[in-house]
C-alpha cells in the first residue's frame, strides 16, 4: 500500500505514519525509487491492535472500510459502480446509521429494546432498499454492497458480540429484499393496469 492509501485507511496523516514507520510501529518497505511502501497485512494488523487496545468499534469498521474501498478490485466490482457520487453521499449516511444499530450495547436482556431496534433494522433496510431500487441498482448489487460494509463491521466487533451483529445484519436485509419486491409488484401492476386497458 502506498503511503496515501495507509493515511486513508488509518485516518492519520502522512507526518504521523512516517513516525510510526521510522519507530517501528509500522513496518516499511522502499521501492527502488525510494518511495514507501506497507504490507497490507501489517496495517490490518495495527487496526487489529487498536481494537484490543479499546479503540472504538464503530471508529475500527471505519478505518476497516475506508481500507477495503481504497484497494483497487473493489472500485472495480459491479457493485461499486453502481453508486455514482450523489448515492456515496447518501451511502455514507446509511452506512453511519447502520454502524449505530449494528453496535448498539443496550439489546440483551431488553425485550422491549430489542423489539424497536429490530423494527428499525427492517425500517432502515426497507429506506436503503427503496432508494436503491429507484436508482435502478440491481438488487444483487445493492446486497453485495450491504455485505461488503456488513463483514467489515464483523470484523471490527469482539466475538461476544458477533451473534447481536448478525441478527441485526440480517434485519437490514429483509427490510433491503422487501423494499425491492414491493418495488416489482408495484411495476407488475402498472404493465397489467396498461393491458386491461
Amino acid at each position: 500500500m502506498s503511503l496515501g492509501e495507509v493515511c486513508r485507511a488509518l485516518e492519520i496523516n502522512e507526518a504521523t505514519l512516517r513516525q510510526w514507520a521510522d519507530r517501528g510501529r509500522l513496518p516499511v518497505y522502499r521501492t527502488p525509487g525510494g518511495h514507501r511502501r506497507f504490507l497490507r497485512e501489517d496495517v490490518d494488523a495495527l487496526l487489529d491492535r487498536k481494537q484490543t487496545e479499546g479503540s472504538d468499534p464503530e471508529d475500527l469498521a471505519l478505518r476497516r472500510i475506508r481500507s477495503k474501498l481504497s484497494q483497487s478490485d473493489v472500485s472495480e466490482q459491479a457493485w461499486m459502480e453502481s453508486f455514482q457520487a450523489e448515492g456515496r453521499d447518501r451511502m455514507r449516511l446509511f452506512g453511519r446509521r447502520l454502524l449505530s444499530l449494528l453496535l448498539r450495547n443496550d439489546l440483551e436482556g431488553h425485550n422491549g429494546r430489542k423489539g424497536e431496534t429490530m423494527s428499525e433494522t427492517h425500517m432502515l433496510g426497507h429506506e436503503y432498499g427503496s432508494e436503491m431500487a429507484a436508482r435502478g441498482v440491481p438488487l444483487t448489487d445493492s446486497v453485495q454492497a450491504f455485505l461488503f460494509f456488513r463483514q467489515a463491521v464483523v470484523e471490527a466487533v469482539q466475538p461476544d458480540r458477533l451473534r447481536q451483529v448478525v441478527e441485526i445484519s440480517d434485519g437490514v436485509l429483509v427490510g433491503l429484499v422487501d423494499a425491492y419486491s414491493i418495488r416489482l409488484a408495484a411495476k407488475d401492476n402498472d404493465t397489467n393496469d396498461g393491458r386491461q386497458e
